[in-house]
């Protein structure tokens, strides 16, 4: 036996035993007279070994084996040492070895330990808070061949938060942040942060302020940039004379001073603010427009804002997910950050297995390509993929990509990855931004509603909106006027019509508009409607058209239980500024028939037919024909069959099928005992693709706080080349 395994082995053993001793230890000190209460923890030991055959389109066969010891240690102490002063305390321990070698003799050892202990005390009342705390986070890092590196990350933090009843509330933050390696030639950064958040809050009238104070030292670059950010907020609502009239008001106000010193080596990070965020399931990510999705944006790093890039379950939803931001205006920016739920860094083949498409828009309808980004940078300290481009100016920015693949070794224990947070960053080289920048907004809402008449209900709308960009004098404005009506001619016909005329300025330019829409609906029959809507928009800018108008018909029914029929189609009229014209033809259909309890049947077609004549190309034509297919049988609560069929077709590309079948079986699911066979079949005829995965597993629960799970995942890819993997994985849970 090598030194080298001999090292390794010994690792893993002291790991391992300090972590047993450590978790067996800790039940009988928390109960011990009631000394610590509130103790939980974790111990995993998780390994792997997987061997992968590939033979490219050549002939030439590559082998590789790669096997992985995952022991992890997690603690977590939540007590009160007196009725209002609270201790959470805890970290996570943990030890990867891998092993990795090559049908070339080529041996590759990776050993990684990872620790990450905290502790914060709290002395909390129902008027102020008061809080101390210290996080550290250590990776160390070695690979045969090349030196071992330790890069650390620490946090000392002091919290105040202070909310007096009737009066603004406070809360502020102190925090030091240290990022280094142990020799401290990668990177030795410092940085203070200073930050205060005050509400208040009286009937209808709310104010805000949040304030931030940044300031950081790059010692290895000599570099040191202080960062002053203020952000206030005042927002008025409110109703007159009976409701009759509603008001809403906000004004937004935003002020950043950026202070670099530097010897002309680094980089200057600035994080740029978004407007709005939005977020789609797109499978044509060159047109449509994003839903609004405000949580891609609040600042909360931990919390869903409901998109899984995680594995679909069989014939789920598995359209690229579209995620993206609305600076409000032209901003220049480079690099994207895209975080999740949970922490990937332990799981490289996860992580890695993602690209990363980058989109820009001025109109969040038409979508232009940047760059493909495959894989992201991901962590090692915080949960996001790091995207790097090269400087786009836009409005609307947004990045593509599709959920974790079945074929990803390992993919069936990541059911659920969520998108967190999207937050985009401007990296100018120090010489280029030394000295003093300054950027100030100001964006105001005005938005007030009269009702005219109550029958029909006629209502006056108004509606303005002012932002102006400082010190580019970037400003825009809009003005709007509207009559809304809402009118029911009998129990079955109805009606609602909306006219406006809008006034604005964008970019230097003037434009006005003429806003319309109107519906008729036909409810007919409890479980039938029918509704035809028109819409247009008649907008010239600096007098060149941009028209959009409409019209589309809606059905829906409910044919007998258990059959649930929708029918829409219509057509956009659009007239560009460019002098191109365009219609587009667009019909869906889509069918769900349940004709037995444990039978799912469902149906959706949808066609586009676009033409475009005029502008500075010829005249042009696309369709685009989509056909789903998706059946879900249950015989028995423990075997569930699904079967999942797409048929797609545009001009000028061979149609492309994807087909996906699955079967889950698990038989004695309540036993202590418990086995699952999962098969899935992939097929793709558009790269020819052929995806077999077959994984057999065994759980048993030892007791109600522990468990071991084993698994063998067998996975055949065949497209330009042919992959054969085998996957050997078992975990081993003890929870306290």
């Amino acid at each position: 036996m090598t030194g080298s395994k001999v090292f390794r082995m010994k690792h893993a053993l002291r790991f391992t035993l300090c972590a047993v001793v450590i978790f067996f230890s800790l039940p009988c000190v928390a109960n011990a007279q009631g000394l610590i209460q509130g103790v939980s923890g974790l111990l995993e030991f998780d390994y792997s070994f997987l061997t992968t055959k590939t033979k490219d389109a050549t002939g030439v066969t590559t082998k590789t084996q790669t096997s992985n010891y995952n022991p992890r240690f997690t603690l977590n102490i939540d007590t009160k040492i007196y009725p209002n002063l609270r201790l959470h305390a805890g970290g996570i321990a943990e030890g990867s070895i891998t092993d990795s070698k090559t049908a070339d003799a080529i041996d590759t050892k990776t050993t990684t330990t990872r620790f990450r202990p905290y502790i914060d005390l709290t002395l909390e009342t129902p008027l102020y808070a008061v809080g101390i705390g210290y996080i550290r986070r250590e990776e160390r890092t070695k690979t045969s061949g090349s030196p071992s590196t330790t890069l650390v990350d620490e946090e000392y933090y002091a919290i105040l938060r202070w909310r007096p009843e009737g009066l603004p509330y406070i809360d502020m933050q102190i925090k030091r942040t240290n990022n280094f390696d142990q020799e401290k030639i990668l990177r030795d950064i410092k940085e203070d942060y200073i930050s205060l958040n005050s509400k208040y809050t009286y009937k209808g009238l709310q104010l805000n302020y949040q304030g931030a104070y940044t300031n950081t030292n790059d010692d290895l670059n000599n570099l040191v940039v202080t960062q002053y950010t203020h952000s206030g907020r005042v927002a008025y609502s409110d109703s007159f004379f009976d409701k009759r009239v509603l008001l809403n008001s906000i004004y937004n106000v935003f002020y950043q001073e950026v202070k670099t010193v530097t010897g002309g080596k680094g980089l200057v990070s600035s994080q740029i603010f978004p407007f709005a965020g939005f977020s789609a399931l797109n499978d044509i990510p060159a047109i449509g427009a994003l839903d609004p999705n405000p949580a891609i944006i609040d600042g909360d790093l931990t919390a869903s804002a409901g998109i899984n890039i995680g594995l679909p379950a069989p014939g789920g939803d598995a359209r690229p997910r579209n995620i993206g931001i609305d600076f409000l205006n032209v901003t220049e920016v480079n690099q994207l950050l895209v975080y999740v739920d949970r922490d990937l860094s332990s799981s490289p083949l996860i992580a890695n297995s993602f690209s990363w498409q980058v989109w820009t828009s001025s109109d969040n309808l038409n979508w232009s390509l940047v760059t493909t980004i495959s894989p992201a940078p991901f962590g090692p300290f915080q949960n996001r993929f790091e995207i790097n481009f090269l400087n786009v100016k836009t409005r609307y920015i947004k990045v593509v990509t599709n959920p974790l693949s079945p074929a990803v070794p390992a993919a069936s224990s990541f059911p659920n990855i969520f998108v967190t947070e999207l937050q985009a960053f401007l990296n100018s080289p120090a010489a280029d931004v030394v000295g003093r920048m300054k950027t100030a907004s100001h964006t105001y809402n005005l938005d007030a509603k009269a009702r005219i008449l109550d029958s029909p209900i006629l209502f006056y709308d108004f509606y303005f909106f002012f932002n102006r960009v400082n010190p580019s004098s970037q400003q825009s404005y809009t003005v709007s006027n509207g009559l809304s009506l809402n009118y029911r001619f009998s129990p079955v016909f109805s009606t609602t019509a909306r006219v406006a005329r809008e006034d604005g300025e964008a970019e230097d330019e003037r434009r006005f508009a003429y806003v319309y829409n109107a519906s008729i609906v036909a409810d007919s029959l409890k479980t039938v409607r029918n509704s035809l809507v028109f819409s247009g928009r008649d907008e010239e800018i600096e007098g060149r058209p941009n028209n959009l108008n409409s019209i589309f018909l809606y059905n829906t029914a409910q044919l007998y239980k258990g059959i649930d029929v929708n029918l829409n189609g219509g057509v956009n009229f659009t007239k560009q500024e460019s002098g191109e014209r365009g219609r587009d033809f667009v019909i869906n259909f889509q069918t769900n028939i349940v004709p037995y309890r444990t039978i799912t049947l469902g149906l959706n077609y949808s066609n586009t037919i676009s033409r475009r004549t005029g502008g500075d190309q010829g005249p042009a034509s696309t369709y685009t024909q989509t056909l789903n297919f998706n059946f879900s049988y249950n015989p028995l609560r423990t075997l569930n069959l699904i079967a999942f069929v797409q048929y797609v077709s545009e001009n000028a590309q061979k149609d492309r099928i994807l087909q996906n079948y699955a079967i889950n079986w698990s038989p004695f699911p309540d036993g202590a005992l418990q086995f699952n066979l999962a098969y899935n079949q992939n097929f793709r005829t558009e790269d020819q693709a052929k995806e077999t995965i077959l994984q057999p597993s065994i759980r048993y629960n030892i007791s109600k706080n522990s468990y071991i799970n084993v698994s063998y995942q067998i996975i055949r890819t065949k497209s330009a080349q042919k992959e054969n993997s085998n996957l050997f994985s078992t975990s081993l849970k003890l929870f306290f």
